[in-house]
């Protein structure tokens, strides 16, 4: 990664800054070029109201460590669980760690559901799970299946006929079925349950697609990539790329492989457990789990919430450096499951960091209760593909009565049907949302999506990146292709953000004042939107629901008419900054741009801004940009940065 400068063009000074994210991870900085880059200290460690997070970490010398390998031909549950008598299953452990212990594991493929007995004591007596430095630990949710045991699919049409005939069917394509004896599931069959969320409520089954919710739990991969499933088996022989079909027990399914290939070509898994790490009783605490990979669940959507790791309402749970992906459903949860449930004592103060956390169906990260929680320099990515968002539960990240909580750092990359994060319900007391990328976000909630609350949250030095939206709920522009959107809140400080190609809006909100939440409706006010970079917003930059907010010091790039919205009184004004500026007093250092141009590379997160000297001088003390003075060569990995401290 290169920056670029002294380009000369016919009419200007051309500065060309090619930049990876460097406003996420100042303190790694590079210094290569020779010319120093000056960081002015703006710590992403304080809260909204300034005042710092409630930092907790692991302070445990383990007193005693055990260890598990499969792979081991001395491996035994009965074991004592030493280095030269390790048990065979992470599950031997889980029974008797204890306050102050941890297990080692040794790299191979378990495929088991960790069940811990106890919790920690606090963070000087943590029980900790670890993957063995240096190896490759997984954790699947799948058996195998032998292909020897498919069978070519027999009293089943596979192809398009006219119903209720007994005229024989010419079936151009091979399917093959297999059955499962029951042995596979440990009480837990998820090709017999249905993805439908437990807690209807908010199900509005006349206006959504429901496919997606009556397709079964199960998931089916081949050489570990999934197979399509569909409702009903004339579907099949549609599938030239393969596709799977489950009768109605969950006791049998039949898949067509893909280009007619056969079962003996692949490794073919199906998923057979819910979970993968949850404790045994609720409300367990300080529990570590630290570099390992799970993988592959039949979990059903939310509500209740139910990962592939569950903290079962737990407090001060530490996941660090761990790969979740191909969840049915959810990745990880760590409230207090859904609505109906008395909350533990001291839910909340979990760490989230460094973990790759993709591939999930509907969100990765969930947490009704989330107090004090840390989630720092994670990806998320490949977030919503079940394509359930009306169930109103989907979300990278989904938070309920969110307090205090420091969302830093992480990158959110190719969300669909889900926005990047979304703070729910009385769910912004005191949060910040610091220095994220938000890139590929095509959702009806937005990249960041604030639903009634009411108490100060600040939103800066996040970068947003081409947000659109799959379709619009209302059958209007709404929520959807835009960076923030507000829903009935109040008290949100949006700045020093850059936002880049957002399909409908940079910042923008709904009064929504007829829902209840407590005692009264929502009144969208004492917002502020200072200091922004507003570069390609489809259809407004700024759109207040009234005149009772604030903005100033923003950067308008290539806008179309009427880019500064006041929606109430009707009817809405639609107005250009002098407008604004005249009208509202607003934007007294507010400016329109129209010679800079940004372009991004999710894959490899790089930045590319090019405009004349006198723009980039600008650009300095703006978005997430306004902590350097100077920017040069730069080569990082943003999630790196932990690691190098």
């Amino acid at each position: 990664m290169k920056i670029i400068t002294g380009i000369t063009s016919r009419r200007w000074k051309c500065k060309q800054i090619v930049l990876l994210l460097l406003f996420i991870f100042p303190e790694s900085y590079g210094q290569s070029s020779g010319v120093r880059n000056h960081y002015i200290k703006n710590s992403d460690e304080t809260l909204a109201d300034g005042k710092p997070f409630h930092f907790w970490s692991e302070k445990t010398s383990y007193r005693r460590t055990y260890y598990v390998d499969k792979n081991n031909p001395v491996a035994n549950d009965t074991n004592s669980g030493s280095a030269s008598h390790p048990f065979r299953t992470i599950s031997a452990a889980a029974k008797i760690l204890k306050p102050g212990e941890r297990v080692l594991i040794r790299g191979g493929i378990y495929r088991e559901v960790i069940r811990p007995a106890q919790g920690g004591e606090g963070p000087d007596k943590m029980i900790s799970y670890e993957a063995f430095p240096g190896e490759d630990v997984i954790i699947k949710g799948s058996v195998e299946l032998n292909p020897e045991h498919f069978s070519v699919s027999k009293h089943w049409i596979f192809t398009k006929h006219e119903a209720y005939t007994e005229d024989s069917v010419n079936q151009p394509v091979i399917i093959w079925e297999y059955s499962f004896d029951g042995t596979e599931f440990d009480g837990y069959n998820p090709f017999g349950m249905l993805n439908i969320l437990h807690d209807r409520e908010y199900l509005q089954y006349q206006k959504v697609r429901m496919d997606p919710h009556f397709r079964r739990r199960g998931m089916l991969f081949l050489n570990g990539k999934p197979l399509e499933q569909v409702l009903k088996p004339v579907e099949l022989a549609e599938k030239e790329q393969g596709a799977f079909w489950v009768e109605h027990n969950g006791m049998r399914i039949h898949v067509r492989f893909p280009l007619n290939s056969s079962p003996s070509d692949y490794t073919i898994e199906a998923t057979v457990r819910e979970q993968l790490f949850v404790p045994q009783k609720y409300g367990l605490g300080y529990i570590r789990i630290s570099g390992i990979t799970f993988s592959q669940c039949g979990n059903g959507f939310p509500v209740p919430q139910r990962g592939i790791i569950s903290s079962s309402r737990g407090n001060h749970w530490i996941i660090e450096d761990c790969t979740i992906e191909w969840a049915n459903s959810l990745g990880i949860d760590l409230g207090n499951e859904m609505w109906y449930t008395p909350f533990e004592p001291g839910l909340g103060y979990h760490i989230v960091r460094r973990n790759i956390i993709r591939n999930c169906g509907i969100g990765g990260l969930q947490a009704l209760g989330a107090n004090s929680l840390l989630v720092e320099d994670n990806l998320f990515e490949n977030i919503g593909w079940q394509n359930a968002e009306q169930a109103w539960e989907s979300g990278a990240i989904k938070f309920h009565k969110a307090v205090n909580t420091l969302i830093r750092r992480n990158i959110f990359r190719n969300i669909v049907y889900a926005p990047g994060i979304w703070l729910d319900y009385l769910s912004n007391k005191n949060c910040r949302i610091t220095r994220n990328v938000f890139t590929g976000i095509s959702s009806a909630r937005g990249a960041v999506y604030i639903e009634v609350s009411r108490n100060h949250c600040l939103v800066d030095q996040n970068f947003f990146h081409k947000i659109t939206c799959q379709y619009w709920v209302s059958g209007e522009y709404g929520a959807g292709g835009s960076a923030l959107y507000t829903d009935g809140s109040d008290s949100i400080e949006f700045c020093n953000n850059l936002i880049c190609d957002a399909e409908n809006g940079g910042y923008t909100d709904y009064l929504n004042a007829e829902r209840i939440v407590g005692t009264r409706g929502g009144l969208t006010r004492w917002h502020k939107v200072t200091d922004n970079i507003f570069v390609q917003c489809g259809k407004y930059a700024i759109e207040f629901a009234n005149e009772y907010n604030f903005s100033d010091g923003n950067i308008f790039v290539s806008m179309p008419p009427g880019y500064l919205r006041i929606g109430n009184p009707a009817p809405a004004l639609q107005l250009d900054l002098e407008a604004w500026q005249k009208a509202f007093g607003w934007e007294k250092k507010g400016m329109t741009i129209n010679n800079l141009k940004i372009s991004f590379q999710p894959e490899n997160l790089e930045l590319s801004v090019s405009c004349p000297e006198k723009v980039a001088d600008l650009l300095a003390g703006k978005g997430p940009f306004q902590n350097y003075i100077g920017i040069n060569k730069l080569v990082l990995d943003p999630r790196l940065m932990d690691k190098k401290k």
